[in-house]
Parts: structure tokens; C-alpha cells; sequence
């Protein structure tokens, strides 16, 4: 959800009061027809008023969550509160809203994630109303205007449980989609290394292959190098070398291989 989106949604405004310095005012896009200004701690707020602030961890630019205890109780029954959030969803620490709100008999009805957090630093925004009776909660993607319908006994109870409720749910959703997440990268790693395993085992098998191969040329290369063709025709080429004594190296060579024609070894004697 857009920021400019988050009035509308709370139904009909008269007037916006801002805890802070005034400059949500050109955030959330006030209409020109509705007044806006900075609460003060002894003003009355009349029917139809809005609340508006920025809470977060950044003094300069942020207030904290019991500055708007104040403005929160001088609320009529029905009037509505629109609160920036400048925490990560996963890192909200909404306990420290509950107390406001609550003690102020405000129902948190909506918490909603907001586009352009990085742009803006707001990264939700809870959206409440003063209330005498406890309203249904809404889901988070409800674009629908706000009502304050129903009756229930033990309001500041059940004002706490469903602010609790909405502000749990929210927070664990990006919990929820990082395991998601965590679970694909988890399959997907797993037949990544399937993947890697029967590769593996086809490269195994190829070098199995290429090592008998290798073991079947060396013995093919010892039965060359022991067969009589080769011992003659070595002979020869070294008796071609040396002219000078191949009369007498050339017949002792041809005689060894004689001699030897019968081992296992030495191949066919041609």
C-alpha cells in the first residue's frame, strides 16, 4: 500500500492532528479542504479528528511510541489514528505501542506493509480507532473504509488481544516467507547435489574405463617390446647405425632373439 492510500482508507476525516513536526502532511497527501495541524497537550480534539505520527528508532525524524499517549486520550469515541512505522516488519517491537493505544482505548483494526519503504523509511503503518465497543478486525490487504461496528464485554482485554493479534501476524509474515524461501534454496540444493552426485558417479566410471584402457595399451606396448619382430628389427636398426660393427653386433643380437624365442613374453616370433 501506497502512503497517500492510508487516509482514505480510515474513513471520513474533518481534521488531521499531527504529533510531530508537521511533515506528514505532504506523506500521507492531506486534501487542502481538510485542516492540519501539530497537537498540542491541552487541546480537545472534536469528532472526526485523525491522529497522525511517525514512530521509530529516529529522534530527528521520528517520535517515540509514548509521545502519542497524549493526543491518543483526548480522542473522541470514534476517532481514528493512522501511525508510520519506521521499524523492518520482521523487527517491529509492537509491545511498546500497546500500551498507548490500549491504555487509550484504541483498537488496533490494521496493520499494513507499505511500498517505497526505503524511499520513505516507513516501512508499516497501524491504522486504530478510539472505540467504546470492539470492532471486527480486518484483514491486511482490506481497502475497504473503516466502521467501528459490534459489542463485546472486557474491551481494554479484548483491545489488547486483537492489537496483539494483528501486530503477530504481521510481524510473522516475513518469518513466514523466509522459511518459505529457506525451504526452495533448501530443495533446490538438494538436487543440485543429486545433480553433482551422478555426475560424480558417470565421472567415475568413464575414468574407470580410461584407466583400463591405459593398463590394456602398457601391456600391449610390453608384448610389443618383447615380441622377436621387434628385437630383429631393433637389431637391424642399430646394426644400420653402426655399419662398422654390424658384422659382429648384428648376428649376436639375431642369436638372443634365438635363444629367447620361447618366452611367453616375446609375442609371435614371425
Amino acid at each position: 500500500m501506497l502512503l497517500h492510500e492510508l487516509l482514505p482508507l480510515v474513513g471520513k476525516t474533518t481534521e488531521v492532528v499531527e504529533v510531530g513536526d508537521g511533515a506528514l502532511r505532504e506523506l500521507l497527501r492531506v486534501p487542502d479542504d481538510i485542516p492540519h495541524r501539530r497537537f498540542e497537550n491541552d487541546q480537545s480534539l472534536p469528532e472526526g479528528t485523525t491522529v497522525v505520527a511517525f514512530l521509530g528508532p529516529k529522534p530527528d525524524t521520528q517520535v517515540d511510541a509514548e509521545a502519542i499517549a497524549p493526543a491518543l486520550r483526548a480522542l473522541p469515541v470514534g476517532g481514528r489514528v493512522v501511525l508510520l512505522l519506521g521499524w523492518p516488519i520482521e523487527e517491529l517491537p509492537y509491545h511498546l505501542l500497546l500500551s498507548p493505544l490500549v491504555d487509550a482505548e484504541c483498537q488496533v483494526l490494521q496493520v499494513v506493509p507499505l511500498d517505497k519503504a526505503q524511499r520513505y523509511g516507513a516501512y508499516s503503518a497501524v491504522l486504530a480507532a478510539r472505540v467504546a465497543q470492539l470492532a471486527p478486525a480486518r484483514g491486511y490487504l482490506d481497502e475497504s473504509p473503516i466502521e467501528l461496528p459490534g459489542e463485546e464485554p472486557g474491551l481494554r482485554t479484548l483491545l489488547r488481544l486483537a492489537a496483539e493479534h494483528v501486530f503477530g501476524d504481521i510481524v510473522a509474515r516475513p518469518t513466514r516467507r523466509a522459511l518459505g524461501e529457506v525451504r526452495d534454496k533448501t530443495a533446490e540444493q538438494a538436487q543440485r547435489i543429486r545433480d553433482l552426485e551422478r555426475e560424480l558417479r558417470t565421472r567415475d566410471q568413464l575414468l574407470e574405463a580410461a584407466e583400463q584402457r591405459l593398463a590394456s595399451a602398457r601391456d600391449d606396448i610390453e608384448r610389443l617390446l618383447a615380441s622377436a619382430p621387434y628385437r630383429v628389427g631393433s637389431t637391424l636398426v642399430q646394426g644400420a647405425g653402426k655399419p662398422a660393427r654390424a658384422l659382429v653386433s648384428v648376428p649376436a643380437g639375431l642369436v638372443r632373439v634365438w635363444r629367447h624365442r620361447g618366452n611367453r613374453r616375446s609375442g609371435p616370433t614371425g
